[in-house]
């Protein structure tokens, strides 16, 4: 049996003695691949198959690209050569563009483009938006809160695969853009009141401001008894003029005050009927409001004097007064009792310890009877404890979506 070999061997005679070959200047291409067949048989090709190894390039394009004409995906990355070579990407390179994913699972598994790093263009590589984020590294925005991945992952610390990180009702792109709240904080303004339901739930929190202290307080009056506008609005004024640094860079807390409802009169209240007026009258309950009512009398008078009002955290009855401000200012104690000011924390509150020379406050029992007022350092700072402790009432039956 002759060789294959030897019979192409044979075929390259006859076909230089019929072509009349002289000095050796015909090429004999019988594939015509662009090599000639002695070049095909030292190279381990087949002269008479234009692409021996089947994959889409010519053996002498192979040669040119530097690619193995008998090996079909020179570089082993799943991509056929030829296949490479019309896409633009390297059939030598497994990895054309360097982003750790082979050419092959970018086009097949992935969709991503081999040619660049980062296909979507949202500043993270390919790879790390597969293997790291969890992003669809062929959209910039995977979660489409309106912030690129990169930004979420390189500026903001969102959650580039979750649309609200902090989950408090505002996507993480409108918090940025619109309305300058921090995005991974629920609570921007640490106010007790959710970004979200500062933003849309205006008509539970009129006037709330997610960069600006807001404190809401619901109030129902007993017939028969007043609490003066007039001191409403200065109890409204020394909150606003309050020391307490906002994101927003403004200073203050802004104090809303929401009249709700006359109920019926009682010639005097204690912590039970408080109970049972709370239960039957305050309609904000589980939404962030504190509860005061102004009664006729405060029942539970002491040797040491007459008892004027009477508060827990979120709750609070003040007995309405004749004096000029002292219902107000009888407020004002029973409120920061409310917002979470307390003796357990230092003794000159609810005492007569400290001279108000020593501790300027309204929660001073010293305190001048028309004294509107918390202190700012001297003896004790009410304004910085609330700036750090303050109680919101409870908030679990606001839902940001009304």
């Amino acid at each position: 049996m002759r060789s294959p070999r030897l019979l192409v061997g044979l075929v390259l005679t006859v076909g230089l003695l019929t072509a009349g070959v002289l000095a050796g200047t015909t090429v004999v291409d019988p594939d015509d691949d662009g090599e000639p067949v002695v070049v095909e048989l030292r190279d381990g090709t087949a002269p008479f198959d234009a692409d021996t190894d089947d994959d889409g390039l010519a053996d002498g394009a192979e040669t040119r690209h530097g690619t193995d004409p008998t090996v079909a995906d020179t570089d082993g990355d799943g991509l056929n050569d030829g296949d490479e070579v019309d896409r633009g990407t390297d059939p030598l390179e497994a990895d054309t563009d360097g982003d750790g994913l082979d050419d092959a699972m970018e086009v097949h598994e992935h969709g991503t483009d081999p040619l660049t790093a980062d296909s979507d263009g949202d500043g993270i590589a390919d790879r790390v938006e597969l293997e790291t984020y969890g992003t669809n590294p062929t959209d910039p925005d995977t979660d489409g809160d309106g912030l690129t991945d990169g930004a979420e992952v390189h500026e903001h610390g969102t959650d580039p695969s979750a649309a609200d990180t902090d989950d408090d009702g505002l996507d993480d792109g409108p918090e940025v853009h619109e309305h300058g709240t921090d995005p991974t904080v629920a609570d921007t303004d640490g106010d007790g009141l959710s970004d979200g339901a500062e933003v849309h739930r205006q008509d539970l929190f009129p006037d709330a401001d997610p960069l600006s202290t807001d404190v809401y307080v619901e109030v129902d009056r007993m017939e028969r008894v007043a609490f003066e506008r007039a001191e409403l609005e200065r109890l409204v004024t020394e909150f606003d003029d309050a020391p307490l640094t906002n994101p927003d860079g403004s200073s203050g807390i802004n104090l809303h005050v929401v009249s709700s409802e006359t109920i019926p009169w009682e010639p005097s209240t204690d912590v039970g009927d408080l109970s049972v007026y709370r239960s039957r009258y305050f309609d904000r309950a589980g939404q962030g409001y504190h509860y005061l009512v102004i009664v006729e009398d405060v029942a539970g008078d002491t040797m040491h004097g007459n008892v004027i009002g009477k508060a827990g955290l979120g709750t609070m009855m003040v007995e309405s007064q004749p004096g000029r401000d002292h219902t107000g200012t009888t407020v004002m104690h029973e409120l920061g009792h409310s917002l979470g000011l307390s003796n357990a924390d230092f003794e000159g509150i609810d005492s007569t310890r400290y001279s108000f020379r020593r501790y300027p406050s309204v929660m001073n029992y010293n305190a001048p009877r028309d004294y509107y007022g918390f202190s700012s350092g001297t003896g004790y700072d009410d304004w910085e404890f609330l700036e750090n402790h303050m109680v919101t009432p409870a908030t679990s039956f606001v839902t940001v979506d009304g």
